[in-house]
């Protein structure tokens, strides 16, 4: 077989690392199990890598690629943006089940340092401020139900996406995990648009324009 190339073993290491510590833990995510998962030596992992910090460092690295392509979603209507947020994040946990044991364990925490720690603490708060600024905006557009604050809006969005985070590894059917997240979903969408006097779900200034623009081409 052809020798890999320095960046695709590089990358074959932070993969490797992150299935060790999302399914072993922090204790066992040593040099010597990671050189004999990945199939060279020890002391190989140095020349790829000054230290297990600057591996972790890129796994961490790797998560925020994952997590964030294609953020933010665009669409003039806030809750519709929040459901592509919410399509997009719960299909990047279903394509990566070693990511979901991350969000939903300390091992990553443990094995990080301070640096690292800190910006695994940024992707929440960057996710969590496009939610919260999506329901806020709702609320100034008269999308929003009644009755519901923005906080409270995406403790909703964001708790229902580390549910399904957590029920993905017992359900080993991509399609039926996908049905659950579009259902899950229609039900979030009812609890957080307002309906017109009509019944029908609200629709945001933005979009409505949007819509008449379209129209009008």
């Amino acid at each position: 077989m052809p020798r890999k190339t320095m960046s695709d073993r590089q990358a074959q290491i932070v993969d490797v690392a992150m299935r060790i510590i999302a399914t072993q833990g922090a204790r066992r995510f040593t040099a010597q199990l990671l050189a004999s998962e990945v199939g060279i030596t020890a002391g190989a992992i140095y020349r790829h890598f000054e230290s297990m910090e600057a591996i972790v460092d890129a796994v961490v690295d790797r998560m925020g690629a994952i997590l964030f392509e294609g953020f933010p979603p665009r669409a003039p209507d806030p809750i519709e943006r929040l459901k592509r947020f919410f399509q997009q994040r719960t299909r990047t946990i279903l394509a990566n089940p070693h990511l979901s044991r991350m969000l939903l364990s300390d091992h990553l925490s443990q094995a990080a340092g301070p640096a690292q720690a800190k910006r695994l603490a940024e992707f929440k708060r960057r996710s969590r401020t496009f939610v919260v600024g999506c329901l806020r905006e709702a609320e100034q557009d008269g999308t929003l139900s009644v009755g519901i604050a923005p906080e409270a809006g995406a403790v909703i969005v964001l708790g229902s996406i580390l549910s399904l985070a957590h029920a993905t590894p017992r359900i080993t059917s991509g399609a039926r995990i996908e049905r659950l997240a579009d259902e899950v979903w229609v039900a979030i969408e009812r609890t957080l648009r307002a309906s017109s006097p009509s019944g029908e779900p609200a629709e945001s200034s933005k979009r409505r324009k949007y819509r008449r623009a379209t129209k009008k081409e």
